[in-house]
């Protein structure tokens, strides 16, 4: 009688102790990897989207020579030009902070447009943005 492994399969199985059981080591490796990368991608890409979104933004800071506060609606004509985002006055008043895309405005244009209104603008200080954002730096701040 010659050997047939079929019909013997469910005895060496046994023997061997060969069971299919649970999940195989690819299974488990993918689901292990998975896992990291989708972790790590999400703490990576909200960072690389912000970045990519301000990379072209620039901050100037301005303050009256006169020493005086800026008025309220200064802000309001600034964020009507082109390229600026946005442009706040800090706790105090003194200071003007306009975030502005550097590839369309520029400061000597901000400033031009301020003193066209006749308010005697000084620009303190131009950083990029992304600078401000990394918590070194607070640009509408208290002085010290």
């Amino acid at each position: 009688m010659t050997y047939n492994a079929d019909t013997y399969r469910e005895k060496r199985e046994k023997v061997l102790g060969v069971r299919k059981r649970g999940l195989s080591f690819g299974v488990a490796a993918t689901v292990v990897s998975l896992i990291i990368i989708v972790g790590l991608g999400s703490v990576a890409l909200p960072k690389a989207l912000t970045w990519l979104q301000t990379r072209h933004l620039d901050d100037a800071i301005y303050k009256r020579h006169d020493g005086h506060p800026w008025p309220p609606d200064v802000g309001e004509s600034l964020r009507k030009l082109p390229g600026v985002r946005n442009a706040a006055a800090d706790k105090k008043g003194t200071r003007l902070v306009v975030t502005f895309d550097r590839r369309v405005m520029n400061a000597g244009r901000i400033t031009a447009h301020l003193s066209s209104l006749k308010l005697e603008p000084d620009l303190l200080n131009q950083t990029p943005h992304a600078r401000g954002m990394t918590g070194h730096e607070s640009a509408g701040g208290e002085e010290s």
